[in-house]
């Protein structure tokens, strides 16, 4: 079995910089599992997920509710404790041959995000058909995967792979309430080193797309404007990155980092 490359996985994306809300539930099984490693089957918190039909963890919901964050965050659990797993996002279909999932079956951990890209895709859906059929007569492998929709959804053309995709445990992410994004702002601008007044993070909130990846993206920007001008983070800034008229009184200016 030759494994695809490596992939490098975001490091500030963990366990410790999840924001649960009400997705607590989901968040205690992985790092239950990422725990127990290979002997998860003997623990008695995860008797609910060996008694599945498939050893395996679907988490769904919409663009932006830390799917793939969860996914980082089990993985570099696993990393630091060298259990041998694979990350595949498959947005990245388009450069691979379903015969990458050839032989994965016999990894502990297998991680596939955003399955839902290969809906609609027959040969993509029987590969991956056919990798769960694997993993279930295997009994050593934990297939873990993300989609924007469900199993049952119809973007899926393979009812067999439907049902299988329906085997295992799933949970929806619930979204995040302001108080919870504007705690994810706060922290990924203190991991970035960022002075980021209460002021403009509530502009922020209430001046733009509330999206949580458009915000993420948003906090980028600012944080490279920042450096270009020298300045801490302010309304004003958060104004002119937004596009909104910031009146400039004369001999006044915003102090410099």
């Amino acid at each position: 079995m030759q494994l695809p490359l490596p992939v490098t996985l975001p490091t500030d994306e963990t366990f410790d910089s999840f924001i649960y809300g009400d997705n607590g539930a989901v968040v205690n099984l992985l790092i239950s599992l990422s725990e127990q490693g290979a002997q998860w089957r003997n623990a008695t918190a995860l008797s609910a997920l060996s008694k599945s039909r498939l050893p395996g963890v679907a988490i769904t919901g919409g663009a932006g509710r830390g799917k793939s964050h969860l996914l980082y965050a089990f993985c570099h659990q696993l990393a630091n404790k060298n259990i041998r797993h694979i990350y595949l996002n498959m947005e990245n279909i388009p450069a691979w041959s379903p015969a990458i999932l050839d032989g994965l079956e016999c990894l502990p951990f297998i991680c596939l995000d955003n399955i839902h890209v290969i809906a609609g895709h027959r040969e993509w859906e029987e590969a991956v058909f056919h990798f769960i059929n694997r993993i279930v007569d295997n009994q050593g492998a934990m297939l873990l995967w993300t989609s924007q929709f469900g199993a049952h959804h119809p973007a899926f053309l393979l009812p067999d792979l439907r049902s299988r995709l329906s085997w295992g445990m799933t949970f929806q992410l619930h979204p995040l309430d302001e108080n919870a994004k504007t705690q994810v702002l706060k922290n990924r601008a203190a991991q970035r080193g960022l002075k980021f007044s209460e002021q403009a993070i509530q502009f922020l909130l209430h001046h733009s797309d509330r999206d949580l990846p458009a915000l993420l993206s948003l906090l980028d920007r600012l944080d490279t404007r920042s450096l270009q001008e020298q300045k801490k983070l302010s309304v004003g800034m958060v104004k002119r990155e937004l596009g909104f008229d910031v009146p400039k009184t004369a001999g006044v200016d915003e102090p410099k980092s």
